[in-house]
Parts: C-alpha cells; sequence; structure tokens
C-alpha cells in the first residue's frame, strides 16, 4: 500500500525542481509504461488499476506493483483523466557524445515547449536517429508532456543537454548546419555525412552564437504565401527524411 509520503513525492514529480530533488519522474499510460518496460529505464514502482494489472501483471511483475483505483491514479498523474498506469522511474545520468558520432546529429536551440520535444523524438526514432541535443534553455526531457508525447519513443533516442558555444566547436571535422528560412533549399543542397542539423525555436530560429559556428543555412521551400514558418518538430521531420533519403 501506498504511504501518505509516496503519494504526495509521486504528485510532486510533476514539477521539475522536485524531479531534480529526487532525481526521479513519471511514465503515464499503458503505450509508454509497455515500452519502459523493455527499457534500460530502472523502473521503482508501478501503480496501476486493476484493470490494468489484470491485462499486464505478467509484464510487470518482476516491478514493485501497488494497485489503486482509477481516481486515485487520476490524483497522482499529470493527466485530466488516467484510468490505466503511471510508473515512477530513475533518470539517466547527462552524458556526451564524442567528437565525430556515426550518424548525424540533431541539435535542438531554444526549443521550450514540451509538445514540440516529445514530437521531435518520436520523429527521430521514426527515422532512425537515437541520439537528440538540446541546449540548456530548451524543454525538460522528463516533462510529463514530452514523455507522453513521445509514445514510448523516450526509450531509445538518448537526450542530450549541453551549451552549445561549448559543445559544437567539439565537432571541428562535422559539418554544422542551421535551418533559417533565407537558407540554401534542402533538397539541393550537398549535405554530407555525419553532418549536425540545429533546429531553433519557430519565434526566435538558431540563436547567433550558434550561427556563428556553422558552416551552412538550410531552407525548406514552401508554395504558401501566408504562412510564416513551420512548426519545428513538422520542420525536424522533413528534414530527418531529407537526410536518411542521402544516406
Amino acid at each position: 500500500m501506498l504511504s501518505k509520503r509516496e503519494r504526495k513525492i509521486i504528485r510532486s514529480l510533476k514539477i521539475k525542481k522536485y524531479r531534480t530533488r529526487e532525481e526521479r519522474f513519471l511514465v503515464e499510460g499503458t503505450k509508454n509504461v509497455l515500452e519502459l518496460l523493455n527499457s534500460h529505464f530502472k523502473i521503482d514502482l508501478i501503480i496501476g488499476t486493476p484493470l490494468f494489472f489484470e491485462k499486464y501483471y505478467h509484464k510487470s511483475q518482476f516491478h514493485r506493483c501497488e494497485v489503486v483505483k482509477p481516481e486515485e491514479l487520476t490524483q497522482m498523474s499529470s493527466f485530466k483523466t488516467n484510468d490505466s498506469v503511471v510508473a515512477v522511474v530513475q533518470m539517466l545520468p547527462n552524458e556526451t557524445i564524442e567528437a565525430k558520432p556515426d550518424d548525424s546529429l540533431f541539435v535542438l536551440d531554444g526549443v521550450k515547449d514540451p509538445g514540440n520535444l516529445g514530437t521531435i523524438i518520436r520523429t527521430l526514432d521514426w527515422f532512425g536517429f537515437d541520439k537528440l541535443v538540446c541546449s540548456i534553455d530548451s524543454a525538460d526531457f522528463y516533462n510529463p508532456k514530452v514523455i507522453s508525447g513521445t509514445m514510448g519513443s523516450f526509450t531509445r533516442v538518448k537526450v542530450i543537454y549541453e551549451d552549445l558555444t561549448s559543445f559544437l566547436p567539439k565537432f571541428r571535422s562535422v559539418p554544422i548546419c542551421y535551418t533559417d528560412r533565407q537558407g540554401e533549399d534542402i533538397s539541393k543542397a550537398k549535405l554530407a555525412h555525419p553532418s549536425i542539423i540545429v533546429m531553433g525555436s519557430e519565434s526566435h530560429g538558431v540563436s547567433e552564437p550558434v550561427t556563428q559556428l556553422s558552416s551552412k543555412c538550410l531552407s525548406i521551400p514552401g508554395k504558401g504565401k501566408y504562412a510564416e514558418s513551420l512548426n519545428v518538430g513538422v520542420a525536424t521531420g522533413i528534414v530527418a527524411s531529407q537526410l536518411r533519403i542521402l544516406k
């Protein structure tokens, strides 16, 4: 049975400062938890409804499991309604990347929206990219909205946070490209493999210090007259698709 203290800690993990203090985060919903059970993440606790464990106890039996009513689960979840499952999981250490990656590498500069980060992680997983570097001011990987939006891809794409002005200069032998409306048409650009691709936020784009470290500017040409920009998640998907065609 969950203690009052445990319930309080679980509810607090919706907030970044408490996630950081506890070094724990939440994974919510059947799809994400089933992906989690097949991953390298260390699970502290699985809290589920009777219906969840009736279907999936054989998958979760090697972890501590607690059965609760759906209304109790919703109180601990970041979802408005959660009638399935929540897992409490240990954070991974922030690692680094070698100065010459084997594959092209995506970098996010100031992408603060959790929904966009979740979509980007899921998209990179689809195209077979297993690493993503984020600037320190980008959205928190462990935000429940990010984890939920990945639909399980958070277990396969390693997300690393770096000061980009210190990180990017290490890659002297790898072309660094950033995206902007005024850049070269990506479908016509001659891209090396591997390359580093920097994506900025829709409102501010790639920061000037990062553009100064880049060797090429790329654009995704459009036919419409009125849209000011592409969603960064959509743009990342287009660039990822193009890189896979080139490879």
